[in-house]
């Protein structure tokens, strides 16, 4: 009941992974990024420990598709399992199980893996991908909420998405970018909403964390 796209940026090394489902809070299980290794989709009938595994095999020097073999093998029910990678060197891969919900599909280039599944039409992977790729030279979370709205806009999954996650990771080994609607009856828009709040601040964030005496003022009271 899920689709989603997994990327990375060619000029810079950040990952990032934006996922929307049925389900709430699908942003709690599915996405995930590490700073320098790579970003990692678990979806499906989800098993969130799967990603540790990967990034596991990612931080010894393997790649990708070593990384989907490890969490196919890590996995007692692998049939259940959709799940996608990323790696450090632009490589992606992606794997669906015998037992995916109803019409589901994969997609990967250089730098982008993208999947679904109870989807409405079988070719959005692809086009979510090709959106991604497409958009290239813009910042990492515009270019995957675009891609993510190209699947919205062929019809995404057959039941109302009601929640979706983005997560983007730079050059530091927390995130730049964590954004999450658990519930609502028009997440994308929420989210669009939400990343235009939050994007003229998210920076300030980063500066705030590593060098504080550089950071702009905080904008509350008190801060004088």
């Amino acid at each position: 009941m899920t689709f989603s796209v997994a990327g990375r940026c060619q000029s810079t090394g950040a990952f990032g992974v934006i996922v929307t489902s049925s389900s709430p809070s699908v942003g709690a299980r599915c996405p995930w990024a590490k700073t320098g290794v790579g970003a990692i989709l678990t979806q499906n009938v989800t098993d969130p420990r799967l990603a540790s595994i990967g990034f596991s095999v990612l931080e010894n020097g393997f790649d990708a598709q070593s990384a989907i073999r490890a969490m196919k093998d890590a996995s007692p029910y692998p049939e259940y399992r959709q799940i996608a990678v990323v790696d450090a060197k632009g490589n992606s891969a992606a794997f669906t199980g015998s037992r995916a919900l109803g019409v589901h599909g994969e997609f990967c280039d250089k730098n982008v893996a993208s999947i679904g599944n109870l989807l409405s039409d079988p070719t959005i992977p692809e086009a979510m991908g090709c959106e991604f790729l497409r958009t290239e030279g813009q910042p990492l979370a515009d270019r995957l909420i675009l891609a993510i709205e190209k699947g919205f806009q062929m019809g995404g999954e057959l039941d109302q998405e009601h929640s979706i996650g983005l997560l983007v990771y730079t050059d530091e080994p927390f995130a730049y970018v964590d954004l999450r609607i658990d519930y609502s009856e028009n997440p994308l828009e929420d989210l669009k909403k939400l990343w235009e709040i939050y994007k003229p601040q998210a920076n300030d964030y980063k500066v705030r964390a590593v060098v504080p005496e550089l950071a702009p003022s905080y904008g509350v009271k008190g801060d004088e």
